[in-house]
């Protein structure tokens, strides 16, 4: 009996099932995307752990601490730090505004026109190439499952992401999330605690691993600080959390929730990197990183066993690429729709688009993973551009009141230029393209807004501020009773 098909088939069956129970209620936009600003602790919080440990946190982490050890948990501070940041900082501040996604604070603050850039930038060039990256993952996790070859795994895997974020929106992705999450840290910490003993337990370990593995600096100075700086700005401007933040039944539920999740993945991850350092004990050491998650696995366990840290980690890509899709859809739905082409357009007819955006989206995303040969490089470099051109410009809404509509524009545009520049220069001195960028973006924002007027489709305030002594909407609050 294949096992490994047994389980996966079991948990596919249980999340369509959840996807078609929710689909019966979903009945306007705000329902499918922001599942009515209604949701609590468990699904917040499990929905921040699914969606932050996909193929890249999981695989991904997993490979890295095969290659070079324990320093690559350093890489995930940043993560957790700038988003408990934005949580308890900027919280309270979104929920208040009720955005739903990070253009619209563009546009409530800067206008109509300012909106448009980011939203392309969220959905086209980083959350479509970030769904891709999911359905490689989906594709090597169901090769290793069913004799079928690459491209019709990622087919499957397609289809199914597909399907379950068409059908139930955001409260079925986010529910099924939570259950996932426990699903997922179940997995990866008996994964560690059984691979341990398979390889002899922390005395064989320490002997015959590698030194350097164990070194927390091992990354390298200038490849840490680029790390560093690469994930900590992006996660402020990070829509997944935006999204779940203003989702929340309320002002605590969201802070605690968010904070919680990632405070549990940044630790989650050490198990992950563990895995990496324990396969160097069973494995060769020439196994492609991507691979070593998977074969240590199969290594270790029977299927019998062994499906169950598969489903596992099938559950970890397959919330990611849900997530992904779903979030793209709303800059499309409601930034670029919405807000350009049907201002007046009804809640039904947003919630047609939502679901058409979701289908076009995963098209571009599965034609990245089929045509693309290192999505990685092509992830983090979106990533990057996104923190580049977003950063600078939302913190100015927040607490600058002197920025102008013509400086976050001259600040969006002028950033993008010298981040692909640079990239183009191959990144003299050493330095990642987010570090001319982001000062780039900083400098032309503060220089034009100084030289320039407010116009008049402006909001001039300072949010952060100005929203201080504001309550929630009686809607939110209703909720929170």
């Amino acid at each position: 009996m294949n096992w490994y098909l047994v389980w996966i088939i079991g948990f596919l069956v249980t999340i369509l099932g959840v996807g078609v129970y929710y689909s019966r209620k979903i009945k306007t936009a705000d329902d499918y995307t922001m599942a009515n600003f209604s949701l609590g602790f468990f699904p917040i919080c499990g929905s921040i752990i699914a969606t932050s440990l996909g193929s890249a946190a999981v695989i991904g982490s997993a490979g890295k601490g095969f290659e070079i050890g324990i320093s690559w948990f350093l890489t995930k501070l940043p993560v957790a730090g700038f988003s408990i940041l934005l949580a308890l900082l900027l919280g309270s501040t979104i929920r208040k505004l009720k955005l739903y996604t990070l253009p619209d604070l563009f546009v409530r603050r800067f206008g109509k026109a300012s909106g448009l850039i980011p939203a392309l930038i969220i959905s086209i060039l980083y959350m479509t190439p970030t769904f891709g990256m999911q359905i490689v993952g989906m594709g090597s996790i169901l090769t290793t499952i069913i004799d079928i070859s690459v491209t019709s795994a990622m087919l499957l895997g397609f289809g199914i992401s597909v399907l379950f974020t068409l059908m139930g929106g955001l409260p079925s992705v986010a529910w099924t999330d939570a259950v996932q999450s426990v699903l997922i840290l179940a997995g990866l910490i008996l994964m560690f605690i059984l691979g341990l003993n398979y390889v002899g337990g922390t005395e064989a370990v320490a002997n015959n691993t590698p030194p350097e593995l164990f070194d927390i600096f091992g990354l390298g100075s200038t490849e840490l600080i680029n790390y560093l700086i690469i994930f900590g700005p992006f996660y402020l401007v990070w829509q997944t959390s935006w999204q779940r933040i203003a989702a929340a039944k309320n002002e605590k539920i969201a802070k605690s929730a968010v904070t919680t999740g990632f405070i549990l993945t940044a630790l989650v991850g050490v198990f992950a990197i563990g895995i990496g350092i324990l396969a160097r004990q069973a494995l060769p050491a020439n196994t492609d990183p991507d691979l070593v998650y998977t074969a240590f696995l199969t290594e270790i366990f029977p299927p019998s066993i062994g499906g169950f840290f598969m489903v596992s980690l099938f559950a970890a890509v397959l919330t990611g690429a849900t997530s992904f899709l779903l979030s793209g859809a709303m800059n499309i739905s409601k930034d670029i729709y919405q807000g350009w082409i049907s201002p007046n357009a009804s809640s039904q007819k947003v919630l047609n688009v939502s679901r058409i955006s979701v289908g076009a989206m995963a098209l571009g995303g599965l034609l990245v993973a089929l045509l693309i040969t290192d999505i990685i490089a092509i992830y983090t470099y979106a990533l990057s551009l996104s923190a580049i051109t977003m950063v600078v410009p939302v913190l100015a809404a927040m607490f600058w009141k002197r920025a102008t509509k013509a400086g976050m524009i001259a600040s969006v545009i002028g950033s993008l230029v010298v981040a692909v520049a640079w990239s183009l220069l191959r990144k003299p001195f050493g330095l990642h393209e987010i570090i001319p960028g982001m000062l780039a973006s900083f400098t032309i924002l503060v220089v034009v807004s100084l030289l320039t007027k407010h116009s008049s489709d402006e909001q001039v305030k300072a949010y952060f501020f100005s929203m201080k002594h504001v309550k929630e909407t009686p809607e939110q609050e209703s909720k929170a009773l």
